[in-house]
């Protein structure tokens, strides 16, 4: 019994040891278990707290990609409209011999700031604009008479005075299909683009237009002959006149004086010539109604001395070449007709004009016509020469009125205009350019399109130093 006993302790103790044994052990690997656990643990820990922080920086770039996103768009709305500038200054000295008289104009200066302005409003709607000032420190025309077309930037009686050059909007109805409205771009237009140092500058050739006006017109640009160029052109408009005391016409008692009616119809396009350059030709027509005009000491009827002396109808054809045969020569031909009709002159104000010298105070009811060709030559990309002639037969009679790059209106003489001169280009941006003009008048009344025109001398010659700057 007593050894069955022992033998049942030795067993229970042998257990109790054996169990012992197993348990330290299965703690001894439960614990490296936990260790590795909680060492996944606090390296997971440490992978969160490095996400977050790296979520924190995403967010932070995020926060600041929107802002700067933002701020791009509200600074592309702030900038949607493109801003340009481009001044001229010149000095100049001229000398006039006329039949009773002869003077001189000496150190005489000038400017003018252009503001020009585009924007792509949508894909189908794009603004042009141009804001404009000029400032002549003396008489510069030939006469004191506000008999041409200013409209603001003359240099006789222009002043400090902020104008509107051109403001219109292009609309595509269609891509061969363009609606335009608004104060159309008449000044500096092919044929001033040499003497000017610049690239085109406006639809209309100078030749047949160039002045301010106001008209809508739609253009055609046909698809199949875009590799020509080809737009077709038809307008309808109303040409600004000056007037002298700027003072707002009664619409009700004198309409038919107050503006002129403009019909324009024009084709363009660049001729197949091959080797022979890059060139433009544009085929014109410009007829205008009620084209009225102020005329001093004419108030026979009423006191604001505009008189209406009917209808002016211009045709003309311009054509342009550049690096011609692959030289740096560039030149230009443009070929002008004129004719005035259906005189609207009370005969009161016929008397009253004949009187004061011109003519039969009739408005010129005679063909006119006119040749103008200017080529330049770029021997370098400073150095820059070249020459215009002119020639307007004695009932000439043109759109145009004077500016600082022209303050004789070559393209209203009556005669002959020859025109030399030397561009430096000083930078991509400025230039200098020195002009010598001779204008000898035939006929008289020079740039006046009624009271016919007699034969008689005028001569006029100027020397100009300029300098522009556009950016």
């Amino acid at each position: 019994m007593k050894t069955k006993f022992s033998l049942i302790l030795s067993a229970c103790i042998l257990s109790s040891s054996l169990f012992a044994q197993t348990t330290d052990d299965e703690i001894t690997k439960l614990q490296k278990q936990l260790a590795k656990i909680q060492a996944e643990l606090k390296e997971i820990r440490k992978e969160r707290e490095a996400q977050a922080k790296r979520n924190k920086e995403v967010s932070a770039e995020l926060a600041d990609l929107n802002d700067r996103a933002d701020d791009n768009e509200f600074q592309a709305a702030l900038s949607k409209v493109k801003f340009g500038l481009e001044f001229s200054n010149a000095v100049s000295n001229t000398n006039y011999k006329l039949p009773t008289t002869s003077y001189h104009a000496n150190n005489k200066w000038m400017m003018e700031l252009h503001l020009n302005m585009n924007a792509d409003i949508n894909d189908k709607t794009k603004f042009y604009g141009r804001l404009s000032m000029a400032k002549n420190w003396s008489q510069m025309g030939w006469s004191g008479d506000p008999l041409e077309l200013d409209a603001g930037r003359n240099t006789r009686t222009s002043g400090p005075v902020l104008y509107v050059d051109r403001a219109y909007l292009d609309y595509y109805i269609t891509p061969e299909w363009i609606a335009t409205i608004g104060r159309q771009p008449g000044t500096d237009g092919p044929g001033t683009n040499l003497r000017n140092n610049a690239l085109r500058q406006s639809t209309y050739p100078a030749l047949a237009i160039n002045t301010l006006g106001d008209a809508a017109v739609i253009t055609y640009k046909p698809e199949s002959l875009q590799d020509h160029k080809v737009a077709i052109r038809a307008a309808y408009g109303k040409a600004y006149q000056w007037d002298e005391e700027g003072k707002v016409r009664d619409w009700m008692s004198d309409q038919q004086d107050a503006d002129a009616n403009l019909y324009y119809a024009a084709v363009e396009g660049e001729l197949p010539l091959g080797s022979m350059g890059n060139n433009l030709i544009i085929f014109n027509v410009a007829h205008m109604t009620d084209f009225s005009l102020p005329i001093p000491g004419t108030n026979v009827l009423d006191d604001d001395e505009v008189i209406n002396l009917g209808a002016l109808t211009l045709a003309n054809i311009h054509f342009e070449n550049y690096n011609t045969f692959g030289t740096n020569f560039n030149w230009f031909a443009s070929l002008g007709y004129s004719n005035g009709s259906n005189n609207e002159i009370n005969p009161l104000i016929s008397a009253a004009l004949a009187s004061q010298g011109y003519g039969d105070g009739k408005f010129n009811e005679e063909d006119g016509y006119a040749v103008h060709v200017g080529g330049r030559y770029d021997f370098t990309k400073a150095l820059k020469v070249g020459y215009e002639f002119f020639w307007g037969s004695r009932y000439w009679y043109t759109m145009s009125r004077p500016s600082i790059n022209d303050p004789l209106n070559i393209r209203m003489t009556r005669g002959i205009a020859n025109d030399f001169y030397v561009i430096y280009q000083l930078d991509r941006y400025q230039f200098l350019r020195l002009s010598y003009t001779n204008i000898q008048n035939k006929w008289g009344n020079r740039g006046i399109p009624f009271g016919g025109a007699k034969k008689e001398k005028e001569r006029a010659d100027n020397i100009m130093l300029m300098y522009n700057v556009k950016f």
